[in-house]
Order: C-alpha cells, then structure tokens, then sequence
C-alpha cells in the first residue's frame, strides 16, 4: 500500500466547523493568541530595534537598492524585492519603517498559517503552545526582517502557499488553486528558489478532491506567470550584455559547483568545445599553483569559486568580460558576459563526471545542509561599521555609520540554536513520517492530517535536492523547511499519542 493509497483511506472531512473567520475571532482561546501575537509582535520589535538601531546589510542589499537607483529592469538577483521596496518606499524613505513592514507581513503570514493548522489539524494542548511560540517568539525572524534582503518576504509568501494546500485538502475550493498559482508567480519574482515550486503544486494537488480539469489547471497555472516572467528577464538580458539569459547568477553557480571537483578529475582540453579552452585552461592553471585543500572549499559552503577573489571565475571575467563599471549595471554587463560560458563549462564538467560531481559536491552539501552555514547570524553588517553608499542614499541618511548596542555573542547563539534545531527536526521528521506510515492501520486522523504530512513530505524532499544540486546552504534559506517540519513533527506526535491511546493495555 502506498501513500496515496493511505490517503483514500482516511475520512475526507472531520467534521461541519464554523467558518474560519469565526473560528479565529470569535472563539475566547483563539482571540487570546491573536492578542498575545499582536502585543508579543509589538515588544520584541520594539526591544530588537533598541538593540539593533539600523538594518543588516550584505552586498546583495546594494544590489536590490541599486535596481531602483538606476532604474534597472533586470538585475543578477530577481527584481520583485525591489519593486516591494519601492512600494514601502512611497510610503517612508525611513529604514525603520522597512523593517518594521518586513516584520509586519511575516508575522501576519506565521499567525495565518497557525491559525490554519489549528482549524484543519486541530493542535492540541501543549503542541498548540509550542507552535505558537516557534513562530511568533522566534528571534532568528526578527534578525531576517531586519536585512535588507528578500528573506523575510520570500518566506512569508512561502508559508501562505504552503497553507492553500492545506485548504485544497479539506475543501477543493477554485480560489484556493487560484491564490497558490497567483503567489508561487510572485515568489519566483523575489527568490529564483521557487523554480521547485511548481514541482511541489504537481505532487500535492493530484491528491485532492478537485475535478481532473481544475487539477491541471491548478497544476498549470503557476507556469502561466513564471513562463512570462523568464522571457520578459531574458529579453532585457539580451538589451545589456546581448545573451538572452535568464539568471546570470546561474551561470556562475553551475560552473562554481562543477569547479568543486575539479582537482580530482582529469578534463581531455582537447575533448572540450572551443570556445570553453581558454577558461579550462584557467582551471588548470589555478589548480596547479594554488590546489584549494577540501577544508577550504567547505569554508565558504558552495561559493569558493565565486566569492574567492583569484579562483578562476572573477580573473577570468575580468580577462575576457568588458571593462568594470562601478555600478549595477556594471556588475550585470562584466558578470553576463562570461554567465553563458560558464553555464556551458559547469553542465559540461557536470554531463562527463557525474559521480565525481556527486562525491565532490553534492556529498559535501548534503554534509552542509544537516548543518547549515550560519553566514548572517556570525556578524551584522559584515562586521563594518558603514552601510554602503547606495542604502546611505536610499534611505535618504546624513551619515552612512550603522551601529548595535549587543555583543555579536547573542546573534551567534541563535544561529546556533537554530541550526541545531534544523538538524534535529530533519531526523526527527523522517521517523515520524517512517512510523505514520508503519501504523497506518491504526492511524485515525482526517484526510487533511495525511495529504498535509504527504505535502509536507513533498516539500522537505525536494527542498533537500535543489539545495544540495544546485545552492549554497545557509541557515537563511532554510526557515521555511523548518517551519513546515516543526508543524508536523507537532502533528504527527500528536497522532501518535492518539493511537497509543486508543491501543488496548496487555493484560
């Protein structure tokens, strides 16, 4: 019997419940939590930014800042985080106010997706209060909505498509399908991440109770905004650096992952097209002076070769790539122009050594992703005490100085903290998904407690893959994998509890 299998079997509906507006505002317990958010929302903001005055800035947030600054349709990072900081700052120049926005909206989709699970998974007891608190007191989002960076928009759109599944398992409602393929377009314009999305809406929705017409819709529809949006990026690609690309950054990871192998393979130049010799002749070159040890390629988690100033990738933009322009516009012209080649190098590299691509790299991410790399949470503001000048100028600032009034102790322990919690959840949610499935004959849960586990499964698996093929992994990118495996860590304990409860005592 098979999961799908073990769907069908499970009661569709618990039972008729009031409306969920009712449930939220009208039921005493419920409104107590909507308050305790709101005013638990209200102080730690309060308190953070006592202590940290200024945001967090990294060199992708001048990126983001000088899409708008130099009124760039395209960038090497998505331009939807861009276009919501100019709606934010319509409103207020302030980078309070930007925070705070930040804050607002993730807290506001994490109470939503509570709300959710206690409607259609009916958390109990002590796992309602733990949900509750991991989401809503969880200083590692407040450190997240304080960068200027797409993290805590990306997640808060994230966990709401997460939540319309959710609401497609109890009730195959046409705006559920509508509202998800509506959003997963909208997250694929702030994080590229998202690509996997649809992936995730292929193997989610066949389970629920839509008409086979609405499946394919629901199924197709995330397409029909992701679709438009790679050709429009392509095409203002093209007008910069005269290749139709539609992630720049792209290029320069696939090669930076394939490079990774590179000192235990031996590349044939002769075997290689033209065009990729004289970058393979710098591999080469590089790897006979300098040979990088293991131990320092996993230093920088899956970007040595592209944040390490003379490792192959920047000498060679800078040999064959047009001259640099201090800019964003600059940076898209010199990093395009060589993107093309080494998307060809890397998928090469990857296409004629496999294996030794799987046990260079992808086995070292793997090791990476069960304890990911805490990059933000080791330091604020790279360790300087400036912003650079872009933010200085976007936030309309007299001086450009940031400052804290913390010791960068506290970050580092909630990184810490976190990346522990990561690492135990994953291990701790495959058993439990392991012992589901073993019990599924005494299991008595709802139809939506299974398809969510199901999805859930879904997710966590297939997050696993992208982020050990294809990204670096940090501890920021992998919050919303860790929300999805603490709600049904919660649930399936809870599921479990209940059937030891209903087991019959050996005489």
């Amino acid at each position: 019997m098979n999961l799908i299998q073990l769907l069908s079997q499970q009661p569709y509906l618990t039972r008729e419940r009031e409306p969920f507006g009712a449930f939220v505002f009208r039921r005493p317990a419920n409104r107590k939590y909507l308050l305790a958010a709101l005013v638990l929302t209200a102080v730690q903001f309060i308190v953070f930014k006592l202590l940290y005055p200024f945001p967090d800035f990294i060199s992708d947030s001048s990126n983001y800042v000088d899409t708008n600054l130099e009124h760039l349709r395209v960038n090497i990072w998505p331009v939807g985080y861009p276009f919501f900081l100019r709606l934010v700052h319509l409103v207020s120049p302030s980078h309070l106010w930007l925070v705070a926005v930040q804050y607002l909206v993730l807290q506001a989709a994490l109470l939503y997706l509570f709300y959710t699970a206690l409607y259609l998974l009916d958390l109990q007891g002590w796992n309602k209060r733990i949900f509750f608190i991991f989401l809503i007191v969880n200083p590692a989002l407040l450190y997240l909505a304080n960068c200027v960076l797409s993290d805590a928009l990306f997640c808060a759109v994230s966990v709401i498509i997460f939540a319309q599944y959710m609401w497609m398992f109890r009730s195959p409602k046409l705006k559920y399908l509508l509202i998800q393929g509506v959003l997963i377009g909208i997250a694929f314009t702030i994080r590229y991440t998202a690509i996997y999305y649809p992936l995730v809406a292929l193997l989610a929705i066949p389970v629920t109770a839509y008409r086979l017409p609405l499946k394919l819709l629901g199924i197709a529809l995330p397409w029909a905004f992701i679709i438009p949006f790679i050709y429009y990026t392509q095409q203002e690609t093209k007008k910069i650096t005269g290749h139709p690309e539609f992630s720049i950054f792209g290029g320069w990871q696939i090669a930076n992952n394939a490079l990774y192998m590179y000192g235990h393979i031996r590349v044939d130049s002769t075997q290689l097209p033209a065009d990729l010799r004289p970058l393979d002749r710098y591999a080469k070159l590089y790897f006979k002076k300098v040979a990088p040890t293991d131990e320092q390629l996993a230093e920088l988690p899956g970007t040595y070769f592209i944040k390490v100033q003379n490792a192959i990738l920047k000498p060679y933009s800078f040999a064959y790539g047009p001259p640099f322009e201090r800019s964003s516009l600059g940076l898209i012209k010199l990093w395009g122009s060589v993107s093309p080649t080494y998307n060809k190098y890397g998928w090469y590299l990857i296409r004629h050594y496999p294996f030794s691509f799987m046990r260079y790299y992808m086995w070292l991410n793997t090791k990476n992703y069960f304890n990911p790399h805490l990059e933000k949470f080791t330091n604020y503001n790279l360790g300087q005490k400036e912003m650079w000048p872009s933010p200085q100028r976007w936030f309309q600032l007299e001086s450009p100085a940031v400052f804290k009034r913390i010791p960068t102790w506290p970050m580092l322990i909630v990184g810490y903290f976190y990346r522990l919690l990561f690492t135990g959840l994953n291990f701790y949610f495959l058993v439990s998904v392991a012992f589901l499935y073993l019990g599924r004959k005494h299991n008595k849960g709802t139809y939506a407690s299974f398809a969510g586990v199901w999805l859930a499964t879904v997710f966590v698996v297939i997050n696993f893959g992208f982020s050990v093929f294809a990204t670096p992994v940090v501890l920021r990118y992998q919050f919303i994998p860790l929300i999805v495996m603490a709600l049904f860590c919660l649930h399936m304990n809870e599921l479990q509890g209940e059937v030891k409860k209903k087991e019959p005592v050996a005489a």
